[in-house]
């Protein structure tokens, strides 16, 4: 039960123990990416209290995107989205605005906000189908090797960025900056080149169950040449040498082309689909 009415501030880095212990003991799934403990202080990252004890903490960044990201969101059990929605959507826009973004996304894990996000103009964006890889089986190698791999350097941020806008449409943008933060915090990096060009690129995350692939991206003219399947095979081989056992990523529920490509290295549907929400600013 809510003793008070929710009081909504800026987060601030004094905040950072108080947030960990906020997500350690909610009940409910959390949307948590990127370094979120490097973002306090900024204005779109809010500490929701009640008399003074903190119940919700919410991070949103457009980063490069006209549409900004929930990148972390944690409420406390006993607090009904909704009136947490109504108290912190208000003081989150203009900031937001102000960085360019034209709206906001918010990933659904594991299905409580949906009601309330539909309740307030949200619409649904897509679906993300969640698998998973627990075998170390791999397809055959191809003939040819359309490209070669190597570990991503801080210098290749820019390009890859600009890779990046051409491979996805404008939702799913990382800037230069984001790319270079994920290249210093992944497990693994690789960058895809042909004749000195950068033409693709996979990186994997730490993940409490093994792997996370966050992103594997092949610019437009050099698709459905094997650039993916020869990125994909390198990073898995990479991360089975650190003797990580599972590996899982997201993609779209009505990208076929790309679960074609990871159901044939053996990565499995786990999971419900989790719905991506919308709503202009």
């Amino acid at each position: 039960m809510v003793r008070g009415h929710l009081e909504v501030r800026p987060a601030v880095p004094a905040d950072e123990a108080i947030i960990r212990r906020l997500l350690a003991r909610s009940a409910r799934p959390c949307v948590r990416s990127w370094g979120w403990e490097n973002y306090l202080g900024a204005e779109t990252f809010l500490l929701t209290l009640t008399d003074g004890h903190p119940v919700g903490a919410l991070l949103a960044l457009p980063d490069d995107s006209p549409v900004a990201w929930v990148r972390l969101g944690v409420l406390a059990p006993e607090i009904p989205a909704g009136l947490w929605l109504d108290a912190t959507l208000p003081p989150l826009e203009p900031p937001l605005r102000a960085l360019g973004a034209c709206a906001l996304a918010w990933t659904d894990v594991g299905g409580w906000m949906g009601e309330a996000l539909r309740a307030r103009g949200f619409a649904p964006l897509t679906r993300l189908v969640t698998l998973l890889k627990d075998n170390r089986s791999l397809p055959p190698m191809p003939p040819s090797v359309p490209c070669t791999v190597r570990p991503a350097r801080a210098e290749d941020s820019p390009a890859l960025a600009r890779l990046d806008h051409d491979a996805f449409p404008p939702p799913w943008w990382f800037s230069a900056a984001t790319l270079e933060r994920i290249r210093q915090e992944a497990l693994c990096f690789l960058v895809a080149e042909r004749d000195g060009l950068l033409i693709g690129y996979i990186e994997a995350r730490p993940a409490d169950h093994g792997a996370h692939i966050g992103r594997l991206a092949v610019a437009p003219p050099f698709q459905r040449q094997g650039v993916g399947s020869f990125l994909l095979r390198a990073v898995l081989s990479q991360l089975w040498e650190r003797g990580t056992k599972e590996v899982t990523l997201n993609t779209q529920e009505d990208n076929i082309t790309s679960q074609r490509l990871y159901k044939r290295f053996g990565f499995r549907p786990i999971g419900p689909r989790i719905v991506a929400w919308w709503r202009s600013l």
